[in-house]
């Protein structure tokens, strides 16, 4: 039965449907691109002369912000805070531009081209990439104890695990050096050459994965892409959202609070109000038995996190923070039964106890990622016979033939590449369908629906094979090899493949040629590559990564990660846990389940997504937001009407740009003025 379309499901899918090229009026709507863009080509030197410059400054502010002073962390949520702020300042230029010089200025194709290589730039030097690089190549070697026995495993590694001569680290750990040394730049180049290429590799083969679902999804299925609501508005070089006062008057209410709590880290005494920092609902000894078993209850009121939730529709959000409720009951189920201890904070939410909440997120998470590609079997048959018949459609972003022998030819390189060192043939290709396979699903999330961040804390292929196969019968150099491939592994907020794919949607709408972009995202990584190695090396080598001058989680916890699990796998070897696969089970059913019934039933309530995002760490942070943003959408819609939800839509857009824009001004002014002030956005 074909779903219809009822008032509670209106949202951007309404009212983001492109007006055609030709079409004489202008838009009809407040999303939609203007025809005047649609038609104009794509400048690509002026887009690169404006791009390079930002891709280097950027991963140099990530470096040197996010990285050290801990103010802000601008590549955590899934619109990057940084490039955001990038864009607005690029936008505002460029409309007092186009007063002066018409013809000068960028229209909205070519600044949502600077915006997808910026946003890559943010990909590969952000949370999740090379911010956890360079302490993954050495610390195995400089955090060795008689404790920790990590020298047991050095022979396993290739030389390729970073530099060993401890002359060399001396400087990178205790700092006051500089990287700019031949012997320094000698000793990291093989290694960021051997791992840049493989970084590449990545980003192509997951890029191709996404130009093969992208007409699928928006063409066929007209998903929203929430995400990219705002930066398609900020590009609008006819009618810019700046125009619309209600902007303006969400913008001041972000801007004026986190100016009030930043203001209070210099002078205390200033009045505050607390937004963006987490909240425990439930006080220490308020509840009793069985009540005990909801733990914490934190919350946290991001004006981001609010206006997203306006754009999705409302039987998103309302499944966000029903299943996130459901959740606790459960724990509450759990110690009532005796299934569960009482605990309190995330430590309750143990994985080897009911409801196995961890479990359930590793079999959910691969769910999602096969529905997602079993719901378009027949377009992907269908792709796969353009592709042997080398048929290509007029909106295709590369060829058919093209994209799947990418996709294949990466995956079998990135195989290739821990073959190469030994071990079983099966592992690293194994570990790596359940990469693609989170990345699938991560991706389709984002196409529907717009959380704040995707936190996925346990949900990883160096968590999920051990646990579901057990390590007692691997060989040590498949161990390693886990070891090895955790490093892109242990936080996806900035994740490729989904703004790969919003970078692809949004180039649609904004009405130029997708075709180039493949070239222009591969070359903004690879600059990125160069400048985050660089910007990350020297930010150490002066700074110190064994100081307190930057931030340890990055060093000790993620930098020390995949060495940790080594020796764990290497000195406990564990058969499969029964209790992690029949909570993986339970999960991938559910959201089967889930699936099923949404495409069956007309109005059923409840989203696979919002079960799959409270199975991992994503929504914890964020379903408080996706309540508020539920109550005055269901209002809004029930009183105003669509007219009124359009009006809105502005006000809602500025909470978001002045959550972002704030926050990044005054992680600059952090980082100038060598200060660690209130952090805006943090989970």
């Amino acid at each position: 039965m074909k779903r219809s379309r009822s008032v509670r499901q209106l949202s951007l899918a309404t009212i983001y449907q492109p007006r055609p090229a030709d079409s004489p009026a202008g838009p009809s709507s407040l999303s939609e691109p203007s025809s005047g863009s649609r038609l104009s080509k794509i400048r690509w030197g002026r887009c690169a002369a404006v791009s390079i410059p930002l891709i280097v400054l950027n991963c140099g502010w990530i470096a040197n912000s996010e990285m050290k002073t801990n103010v802000t962390e601008g590549t955590i949520s899934t619109l990057f805070m940084g490039v955001t702020f990038l864009l607005f300042v690029l936008t505002l230029v460029n409309l007092m531009v186009k007063r002066l010089l018409h013809r000068t200025a960028l229209q909205q194709n070519e600044l949502m081209a600077v915006y997808t290589m910026l946003s890559m730039s943010s990909v590969v030097a952000g949370v999740g990439h090379y911010e956890f690089l360079m302490p993954f190549l050495v610390n195995a070697f400089h955090y060795d104890t008689p404790v920790n026995g990590w020298s047991s495993f050095w022979h396993l590694l290739p030389s390729y695990i970073g530099p060993r001569d401890p002359e060399v680290l001396k400087g990178f750990y205790d700092g006051k050096s500089t990287f700019f040394q031949p012997r320094i730049m000698m000793a990291w180049a093989y290694p960021l050459a051997i791992w840049s290429g493989f970084f590449l590799v990545l980003i192509w083969t997951t890029l191709c994965a996404a130009c093969i679902v992208r007409h699928r999804w928006q063409e066929e299925e007209h998903l929203p892409f929430p995400v990219i609501a705002l930066p398609l508005e900020m590009t609008r070089v006819d009618e810019p959202i700046y125009k619309k006062k209600a902007m303006w008057i969400g913008f001041a209410v972000p801007f004026l609070l986190h100016s009030l709590n930043s203001l209070a880290s210099i002078v205390p005494g200033i009045p505050t109000l607390k937004i963006n920092s987490q909240h425990d609902l439930v006080a220490d000894g308020a509840l009793h038995f069985p009540w005990t078993g909801v733990d914490s209850l934190y919350y946290q009121l991001h004006p981001a996190g609010v206006g997203f939730g306006f754009l999705i529709n409302t039987d998103i959000s309302f499944s966000l923070w029903f299943f996130y409720l459901a959740k606790k009951l459960l724990n509450v189920l759990g110690v009532t039964a005796g299934w569960r201890d009482a605990g309190h904070g995330w430590n309750g939410d143990t994985a080897a106890q009911f409801p196995f909440t961890a479990y359930q997120g590793w079999g959910a998470w691969l769910a999602l990622g096969i529905t997602t590609i079993w719901a378009g079997r027949q377009y992907f048959s269908d792709y796969w016979r353009r592709a042997i018949a080398g048929k290509s459609n007029a909106d295709d972003v590369m060829s058919p033939r093209l994209a799947i022998g990418g996709l294949a030819s990466g995956f079998l390189v990135m195989s290739a590449f821990f073959w190469s060192s030994g071990g079983s043939w099966w592992l690293p290709p194994l570990f790596l369908l359940v990469y693609l396979l989170i990345m699938a699903a991560i991706t389709r999330l984002r196409a529907e629906t717009a959380v704040l961040c995707t936190e996925l804390a346990w949900i990883n292929p160096q968590s999920i094979v051990p646990a579901l196969i057990g390590t007692h019968g691997l060989k040590q150099a498949d161990l390693a090899h886990m070891g090895m491939m955790t490093w892109f592994n242990t936080d996806y907020r900035a994740a490729a493949m989904p703004h790969q794919l919003e970078g692809l949607a949004g180039m649609r709408k904004a009405g130029g040629a997708m075709s180039p972009m493949v070239v222009a995202i591969m070359a903004s990584a690879a600059v990125a590559i160069v400048a985050a190695s660089v910007w990350d090396l020297q930010m150490y080598y002066v700074q110190g990564a064994d100081t307190a001058n930057v931030n340890q989680w990055r060093v000790l916890w993620k930098g020390n990660e995949a060495w940790s699990n080594l020796a764990d796998w290497i000195h406990t070897p564990r058969a499969a846990d029964p209790k992690a696969i029949a909570g993986a089970t339970v999960g991938f059913t559910v959201t089967c389940l889930l699936s099923a019934l949404r495409m069956r039933f007309v109005g059923f309530p409840f989203h696979p997504a919002a079960y799959v995002l409270n199975t991992s760490f994503a929504n914890d942070f964020f379903w408080g937001d996706m309540f508020v943003a539920w109550a005055l959408k269901l209002l809004v819609m029930r009183y105003l009407g669509m007219d009124g939800y359009r009006k809105a839509l502005p006000f809602f857009l500025g909470l978001i740009l002045g959550d972002f824009v704030t926050g990044s001004a005054w992680s600059i002014i952090g980082l100038v003025f060598h200060m660690s002030l209130f952090r805006t956005f943090a989970t």
